[in-house]
């Protein structure tokens, strides 16, 4: 019998992320370019190695293949992230330079990223340069990630720059207009989340420049709680009983318990609006606390593009509207204006055509689940066939 030959990869199958109800439900952006698989850093809570991921020179020449045909077809864009799981500006891009190229085919097409490190590299040439170049375009988001503000700390992310490194460069960048986002996160609770530390964290990150911040809690397994709790100075929380990630089984990571979750970024939210500093969460679904209109900060981009519709926007419409059937929702969120989403898609290169419709497909199959729907917006019910608000969670 002959052999089979392996399937060839179609391009540009690597440049979305998998659907999830996480992500199909929350986020604004499902299109990534990663150019690198593994990363150096070394962090305690790293999410790398919880998913296969496909990166590297390939990704990067896909990239620029739908950039390309974005471009020529004269389509609004639909903003990539660099990157989401990976370290982009890590030890090795100085060798290899493949970020570098990412950033030189955004600026040469004129298409925005929203750009997510936590290395200090981009306070470099030539990679300063370009994105300043970028910034003065309004092509550029830049997300700085910061678990704490704790210069003592290290064991969490041996191989990170220092909290004051990061900070410097974000300060950098913000005084030449480049938009600076802190991804406060992970939210390690005891540690990065008491009084003391988001009064600090806040004082910092305006000091910097930052215009806004998106936080996360930690995600982790049972058997890695007792090191966060060793850290932690105040550890109350780790007696409690903590809430499993995933919709479905008691097994995978755990996170903080809702109230408590709900309850220190509600805080957060307080001491950043004091500074003028915009708010969201990330993963949380904790849509009446966020103060900006999306929570990754790409209102911060100065061009035109289309972001995919989230349970965000349902969760405006039943507040503006009351309870409203899964056809009203659809109708509403496929043809709301500045967003990919309906028939308007169709006109997209084929992987991110392939992308956007396979995710709403499943935001639309999490709003009639209610077990879904609860565990990724705990604002949202849908019961007897309509959508409705659940009942307000303090502190709000």
């Amino acid at each position: 019998m002959p052999r089979r030959r392996p399937r060839s990869r179609r391009w540009g199958e690597q440049l979305f992320i998998g659907a999830s109800p996480y992500v199909s439900g929350l986020c604004y952006s499902i299109f990534r370019v990663e150019p690198y698989r593994d990363c150096p850093f070394g962090c305690m809570y790293c999410y790398r190695n919880w998913y296969s991921l496909s990166g590297g020179a390939r990704q990067v020449r896909d990239y620029e293949r739908a950039v390309v045909e974005v471009d020529s077809l004269g389509l609004t864009p639909i903003p990539f992230r660099l990157s989401t799981l990976t370290e982009p500006f890590q030890p090795l891009e100085e060798e290899r330079k493949l970020s570098l190229q990412v950033l030189r085919i955004s600026l040469r097409h004129r298409y925005p990223l929203i750009i997510n490190t936590k290395s200090d590299l981009i306070g470099r040439d030539p990679w300063r340069a370009l994105l300043i170049q970028l910034g003065e375009e309004g092509l550029v988001v830049v997300q700085i990630s910061l678990s704490h503000v704790d210069e003592k700390l290290s064991d969490i992310e041996p191989g990170v720059p220092s909290p004051r490194r990061l900070l410097n460069v974000a300060s950098y960048l913000a005084e030449r207009d480049v938009p600076v986002v802190i991804r406060y996160q992970p939210l390690i609770p005891g540690l990065s989340d008491t009084e003391e530390a988001l009064e600090k964290a806040a004082e910092l990150f305006s000091e910097a420049g930052v215009k806004h911040v998106v936080a996360e809690y930690l995600r982790t397994y049972e058997e890695n709680l007792r090191f966060f709790e060793s850290l932690a100075r105040d550890k109350d929380v780790y007696g409690e009983k903590w809430e499993y990630y995933r919709i479905r089984g008691e097994k995978g990571p755990l996170k903080p318990p809702l109230k408590y979750r709900r309850a220190k970024m509600a805080a957060l939210r307080e001491v950043l609006t004091k500074r003028g500093i915009s708010f969201a969460t990330c993963k949380e679904g904790f849509f009446d606390l966020h103060t900006a209109p999306d929570c990754c900060g790409m209102y911060l981009l100065r061009v035109k593009i289309l972001m995919r519709p989230t349970l965000a926007e349902a969760y405006r419409l039943v507040v503006s509207r009351g309870p409203l059937s899964l056809e009203e929702v659809r109708d509403e969120l496929t043809h709301m204006r500045g967003y990919a989403s309906g028939s308007r898609v169709d006109v997209y290169p084929r992987p991110l055509r392939k992308g956007l419709k396979w995710h709403e497909r499943v935001l639309f199959l999490i709003m009639q689940d209610d077990e879904q729907l609860t565990k990724v917006t705990p604002l949202l019910v849908f019961k007897d066939g309509k959508l409705i608000l659940r009942r307000p969670l303090q502190p709000a």
